[in-house]
């Protein structure tokens, strides 16, 4: 029988794990139009609310990357 914490371990992916999900809890306030917009976005593309968001944080550019 294979232990999957001993593969994680030796494989090193504990590390890359841990970094990838170190997350930070984000609350926002939507008016009810765009809370609206995103439930019905979410439900045609069959999507995650959390992913459509961090897909649109990852599309904003910062003055270092223009």
């Amino acid at each position: 029988m294979i232990d999957i914490r001993e593969v994680i371990a030796k494989s090193n992916l504990s590390n890359i794990m841990n970094k990838k999900w170190a997350a930070k809890r984000l609350t926002i306030n939507l008016t009810s139009s765009e809370a609206e917009k995103l439930e019905k976005y979410c439900s045609k593309t069959s999507r995650p609310a959390t992913d459509v968001i961090r897909e649109l944080i990852r599309s904003l550019t910062t003055k270092d990357e223009e």
